[in-house]
């Protein structure tokens, strides 16, 4: 009796982490409205709250106090060998603000600092990641599912340069699982979680030569949020089998280091951006950890096996990932148009996003797509309000993996054997009401 408690309780753990590995819900659709409609091409033109994510050097050039909150969703069409692959829903909340900061001397009119939050509503963190070898879109599906938070202050240093530094955290869970009889003989488990926040550098530069030229650069920090649940089961003299302790780690939310450099000109009240992001994810590891493999797994397979294992099984260190890194490169258009005591101004951009994921002909199943990113939107305002409307289309161009038998560890249980082709669509809006606050500096 007590070996099927055990089983049952080591099933429904490993039931609720299994699934899908991601990435943050900015790095994905980026942060606010306008940046969402212009497919991320604002560095140069960041204003109010989303300055803090696309560039903090914009910060300084606020004037007055700004304060946005709004609401955004994506949902996931993707597919799976012709046949709709499940996933989540993205809901979110999202909100910021800008406030200049009332300094005398050089710093005065020079200084902002500004906040941003996403907070989705399904969740704080998902540790959604898939076991070894089933197929997942690794880098798409459930990206949305983690808090972020973000700071920065902007600092003018000249009338027509800034510079800027902020941070973006993300939620990481660590903890422990335990399973232990009770005095009375009865099996029970104690479940330990700490959700904490995982930092990382966010850099600005702005730099206006011109009333019609803006040039900008940013740096953003490798960011992550890991997870690490090991389980230990002590089952007392009833229960004559060992059972070896389980560590569940991995990576549940993953944005690789990247570095972006933008031009925009603007002509009457027509501005047009141009721009490109590099992205380092040859850094990206494995998103969950083998804790058992069979002892007879080739050495390609599993070039460093280590002992502790069930009996005939040993731990695996995955072969890496093998992620190339990629040029993201953005386009991105606004026209202020004037309507009596209005302002109506409507958005679009477009972005490449090409895969970094290799082919998949081994025991690896991280399945990613080259996407097409086309975005569109409008803004109105009236006075001191405004409101934000944002779309995205992203196309995941269709692709066919096909297995090399000689690089499988069992061609009889690969899923993806002997190939899989995959693609789809992700649907993205928001909506975002936006206040300029009066306040002397």
């Amino acid at each position: 009796m007590m070996q099927i408690r055990f089983t049952w309780v080591l099933a429904v753990v490993l039931t609720g982490i299994a699934g899908t590995a991601s990435a943050s819900p900015v790095d994905l659709f980026g942060y606010g409205a306008r940046g969402g409609a212009m497919a991320g091409a604002i560095i140069s033109s960041a204003q109010d709250h989303e300055a803090v994510y696309y560039n903090p050097a914009a910060l300084a050039f606020a004037e007055r106090p700004t304060f946005a909150i709004g609401f955004q969703r994506a949902d996931f069409f993707l597919e799976l060998n012709g046949e709709e692959s499940p996933g989540l829903g993205a809901p979110a909340l999202f909100f910021g603000f800008g406030v200049p900061l009332p300094f005398g001397g050089f710093l005065e009119d020079r200084l902002t600092l500004g906040l941003g939050f996403v907070l989705p509503q399904t969740s704080i963190l998902i540790a959604d990641v898939p076991a070894p070898g089933q197929p997942s879109f690794l880098l798409v599906e459930n990206r949305a599912q983690t808090v972020s938070l973000q700071g920065g202050l902007g600092l003018r240093i000249a009338d027509s340069v800034s510079i800027g530094v902020g941070f973006l955290a993300l939620a990481e869970l660590i903890g422990d699982i335990s399973v232990a009889p009770n005095d009375e003989g009865r099996l029970g488990s104690r479940v330990r979680d700490q959700v904490i926040a995982d930092y990382s550098p966010v850099l600005g530069v702005l730099v206006h030569p011109t009333d019609w030229l803006s040039v900008a650069a940013t740096y953003h920090g490798e960011s992550s949020a890991a997870f690490e649940l090991p389980i230990t089961a002590e089952l007392g003299s009833g229960f004559s089998i060992p059972i070896p302790r389980l560590d569940l780690v991995g990576t549940a939310q993953y944005d690789p280091r990247q570095a972006s450099a933008e031009v925009s000109v603007t002509s009457g009240g027509l501005r047009i951006a141009a721009g490109a992001t590099w992205k380092q994810w040859s850094g990206y590891g494995n998103p969950i950890v083998y804790t058992a493999v069979p002892d007879t797994l080739p050495t390609e397979l599993c070039p460093q096996k280590v002992a502790g294992a069930a009996e005939g099984q040993v731990g695996c260190v995955q072969p890496a990932p093998d992620f190339s890194d990629t040029v993201v490169p953005r386009l991105g258009a606004e026209w202020v148009l004037q309507a009596g005591a209005f302002e109506i101004i409507p958005r679009a951009g477009l972005a490449w996003e090409p895969s970094p994921v290799p082919d998949q002909d081994a025991d690896q199943n991280y399945l990613d797509n080259d996407r097409l990113i086309l975005a569109a939107g409008i803004g109105v305002r009236y006075d001191d309000i405004s409101i934000r409307v944002a779309g995205q289309w992203q196309h995941l161009f269709e692709r066919t993996e096909v297995k090399n038998a000689s690089l499988l560890a069992d061609t009889d249980t690969n899923v993806g054997f002997p190939e899989i082709t995959h693609g789809g669509e992700v649907f993205f809006w928001g909506i975002e009401l936006g206040l300029e606050l009066e306040a002397d500096r």
